[in-house]
């Protein structure tokens, strides 16, 4: 793979990546051990927010009557920040069945998301202000999306509910079209977009690791085929159960970070197969004493 180096200020962490036997590298090296409070909290760091269901360990498609949560997650302390912010509702009514959201480039405190097949506003696009969440309807999406992540300015990306298969999404219309054809594994439960590319993810299968658990499978922003994959690693199912969020840190030296259905949060910095290290817990969201725990979907804002 082709090398790149990022420096974080303040943190002095080095991503490398490079070639080996058709798999790529993400590692993460901590060049100075520093507990990280909020205080110093890097100023180029994003607001990090998890779309959250009641429901612990739901698989996909959501099961009907799920309501759907915003939480924000604060990575730079310990333990992790796990904070309610509010519940998806148009008209006062709670939407249930939310698959997916993004930022919504530009505009404060608002989030594009997107409903699933059991949603009692189904295969919707929704305008959800991020602090109430109050939402509107956008568009009827002519298919059902989940973990979805801006392409480009007028183009979102997500995974076709229940399946491998990522499509693109028209926010000017609601159209979906395809970005790549399936996926190896028969399902995808997460992605997300880091250093110019999209990444996927298997939350329950292993064939890249055998007894290892979270296949993730890298694409170029362009779309095709995948074209490098990598291991999370997992021994713990309920590390990868899906649904989840991913999310790739830069600011606080975590590298991939998973939020599952299950109510963990955890992380690994080298997402490269069948080495160390293997992923980190880092939170039990139940431990939180919030009433809600099951991670679907991060987005940064």
């Amino acid at each position: 793979m082709k090398k790149l180096s990022l420096c974080i200020s303040s943190l002095f962490c080095l991503l490398t990546l490079s070639c080996q036997d058709d798999f790529k590298e993400i590692e993460t090296t901590q060049k100075e051990v520093k507990k990280t409070t909020s205080e110093e909290r890097p100023t180029a760091c994003p607001s990090l927010f998890a779309l959250v269901s009641p429901a612990n360990g739901t698989g996909s498609p959501i099961l009907p009557n799920i309501q759907s949560f915003i939480f924000k997650i604060d990575l730079g302390t310990s333990p992790v920040g796990y904070t309610f912010v509010s519940q998806i509702k148009i008209g006062g009514k709670p939407v249930t069945c939310v698959t997916g959201i993004t930022d919504m480039s530009g505009t404060t405190d608002f989030a594009w998301a997107v409903t699933g097949i059991n949603s009692n506003f189904p295969k919707k696009l929704l305008k959800v202000h991020i602090p109430t969440g109050n939402s509107s309807i956008a568009y009827t999406t002519t298919d059902y999306l989940q973990d979805i992540e801006n392409l480009d300015p007028t183009t979102l990306v997500g995974i076709k509910e229940g399946s491998s298969q990522i499509l693109k999404l028209d926010l000017s219309s609601g159209s979906c079209s395809p970005f790549a054809p399936s996926g190896f594994p028969s399902q995808y439960n997460g992605l997300t977009i880091a250093s110019g590319k999209l990444y996927a993810i298997s939350g329950n299968t292993n064939f890249i690791c055998p007894s290892r658990r979270g296949d993730i499978f890298e694409y170029e922003l362009t779309g095709g085929d995948y074209i490098n994959k990598y291991s999370y690693k997992s021994s713990v199912a309920s590390y990868t159960m899906k649904e989840l969020g991913l999310h790739f840190d830069f600011c606080y030296g975590k590298g991939c970070v998973i939020g599952s259905a299950q109510a963990i949060i955890s992380n690994n910095t080298n997402i490269k197969p069948c080495i160390t290290p293997y992923p980190s817990f880092l939170l039990n969201t139940v431990t939180t004493h919030q009433n809600y725990h099951g991670i679907y979907d991060f987005m940064t804002k």
